[in-house]
């Protein structure tokens, strides 16, 4: 059972009953490149897990202009743009490549969380690792400088500036493509130099 497999060897689950409930709610789903799990303002009905392939989140500027909130490219890693699971989604959740996801109705992961000390830890615990990568890489945009938040970036999410637009990774790290084209430029150059 590909669900079963995904919560116990990915995400840890090893509490029997939690596993089961899970394995028997949830769904595995192909997404193709571009498609939207989530737009921005939708009532959140499922939680999706990623089981491959790269997502981002983004939300819109007062000019309507495309924010990257976050990339994602982490198996097991929570495609869910909001913790409070009853309000309307504040980001567009989106495929960057093909990939696959196991979907869960909120309505269980709700009322898992009612009876389930097991479901209660998991939550708290992806909910966690969730709001550490969100804080990072806000620290970063914030606080890096703009060649410090590339090589952040590089270390961060190994390989993944080869599988994906650079206009995505730019708006991420708070720089025009322009300038990451340049640094990328810069970095390649002096790699050579070096030997």
């Amino acid at each position: 059972m590909p669900c079963e497999s995904f919560f116990r060897d990915i995400l840890g689950v090893s509490d029997g009953e939690l596993l089961q409930e899970l394995s028997n709610g949830a769904t595995l789903r192909s997404i193709s490149k571009g498609e939207h799990l989530m737009e921005m303002g939708d009532t959140q009905t499922k939680a999706n897990f990623l089981v491959s392939g790269v997502v981002r989140c983004f939300s819109l500027d007062a000019e309507g202009r495309e924010t990257t909130d976050c990339l994602i490219s982490v198996p097991g890693s929570v495609l869910v743009p909001s913790a409070d699971l009853s309000a309307p989604a504040p980001a567009t959740v989106e495929m960057l490549t093909d990939g696959e996801v196991v979907c869960v109705p909120i309505a269980l992961i709700v009322s898992l969380l009612e009876t389930s000390l097991a479901a209660n830890h998991l939550y708290i615990r992806l909910l966690s690792a969730a709001w550490h990568s969100h804080f990072e890489i806000r620290r970063v945009v914030s606080q890096l400088r703009t060649r410090e938040r590339y090589l952040w970036f590089l270390d961060a999410f190994p390989g993944l500036i080869e599988r994906i637009p650079n206009k995505y990774v730019a708006s991420l790290l708070g720089m025009t493509p322009v300038t990451l084209s340049r640094l990328r430029s810069e970095l390649r150059e002096e790699k050579g130099a070096r030997g």
